[in-house]
């Protein structure tokens, strides 16, 4: 079966356990967002999906193979992965880092440029960006790769509010009129709403839940998520209440 199957994973970091027995489906064409607080188990997860953390709790399978069954470059064709920016440059160029990601680049990924703004960084070393332009750059190098399965963490990070929404309309994008499936790692649940077909709750103590989007994003589930008061805003959606805080 074309999609990726989390099956009673288990996510482990440091000798705690972070997550005992997730069960996710994420099909083509779908955004699944991770939510939790800080120390959850997000990161980590995309991680062992990626095949950057190897570990023997993830128990996860593409098109019905085990994750374990994929030699490291084949797995490598199947996945791309944003990780937090900052890792080293190796004196590289804008355009140098985009072509060992993606090659030469087609119609279609050229607009993906255009949308994060990215030819006018082309010439310009890693090292001289800011954090913002890194974080555009490597979201755009993970969105170029041809692979089925997108892994995202946390790619509005450091972004402008502009920048921020090009993002999740590439997301949205990479999966209607790709086919991609796509998991994100994102805090802010304004725009968990605004993408997900599904969301992923990790509560950091062995505990998660998964379901559509409209069950899972609902002040009770966030409220105990986050240990903080949730409101709904019309026209917006939910937002922390900042009022109600002690």
């Amino acid at each position: 079966m074309n999609r990726l199957a989390i099956e009673g994973m288990a996510v482990w970091r440091g000798g705690r356990r972070l997550v005992e027995d997730l069960h996710c489906d994420a099909a083509p064409g779908s955004v699944t967002v991770i939510l939790g607080p800080n120390g959850a188990g997000k990161s980590t997860l995309l991680q062992m999906l990626a095949g950057v953390l190897p570990g023997s709790h993830a128990r996860a399978s593409w098109m019905g193979r085990h994750l374990g069954a994929y030699l490291r470059r084949e797995w490598a064709d199947v996945v791309s992965w944003q990780g937090p920016a900052g890792y080293a440059d190796f004196g590289l160029r804008v355009d140098q880092r985009l072509r060992l990601a993606a090659g030469i680049w087609s119609g279609d990924q050229a607009e993906l440029l255009q949308q994060l703004d990215i030819p006018g960084l082309m010439a310009r070393p890693l090292a001289k960006l800011s954090s913002g332009e890194r974080q555009r750059v490597e979201v755009a190098a993970a969105m170029l790769r041809p692979t089925p399965v997108l892994l995202l963490d946390e790619p509005t990070a450091h972004l402008d509010l502009r920048h921020q929404a090009a993002c999740l309309r590439l997301m949205r994008q990479q999966a209607d009129a790709g086919g991609r499936v796509v998991l994100v790692v994102l805090h802010d649940v304004a725009q968990a709403a605004a993408v997900a077909d599904q969301v992923v709750l990790l509560y950091g103590d062995g505990r998660s839940e998964t379901g559509p989007a409209e069950a899972m994003m609902v002040p009770k589930r966030l409220q105990a998520l986050y240990g903080t008061p949730m409101r709904a805003v019309e026209g917006v959606g939910l937002l922390p209440d900042f009022r109600r805080m002690a």
